[in-house]
């Protein structure tokens, strides 16, 4: 997802609010599944001393193996993201015509993933299967 500078830096502020795909290679060695319905919205600008600031809001929906079956489960996420990106300089000589905020973006996504599922309706007591059965003392 990338912010035109030349835009920002005439408006000092550019809003957005786009649906983004997110490419399985960032969370292939992840315990995702997918990641669908990403939605981000909100706005960037430049501050008082020249210091980009993002301030969004990113939805969407997890599918994670549930901890105990293994099948998929569903979680919807919300991310709330207020981040002081940096000097627009240092950016702006770096990058002459864009910012790509999209690694911001997916930082702020990992810290919403779960660390455990069950799915709805698995009951974790009792657990046995073909030759073993989960004993608790």
């Amino acid at each position: 997802m990338k912010i035109d500078f030349f835009k920002l830096n005439n408006l000092n502020k550019v809003s957005f609010d786009e649906d983004i795909t997110i490419d399985s290679s960032f969370y292939e060695k992840m315990d995702i599944m997918n990641i669908e319905d990403v939605h981000a919205c909100g706005e960037i600008s430049i501050n008082c001393v020249d210091e980009i600031e993002l301030l969004a809001t990113v939805t969407g929906t997890f599918t994670i193996p549930c901890a105990v079956t293994l099948e998929p489960v569903k979680v919807p996420f919300t991310s709330e993201i207020d981040e002081n990106i940096g000097k627009f300089e240092d950016f702006y000589n770096k990058n002459k015509n864009s910012l790509d905020i999209l690694p911001i973006i997916w930082e702020n996504i990992v810290l919403e993933v779960p660390m455990r599922v069950v799915k709805e309706g698995v009951s974790t007591q009792d657990l046995n299967g073909d030759g073993w059965e989960l004993v608790s003392s």
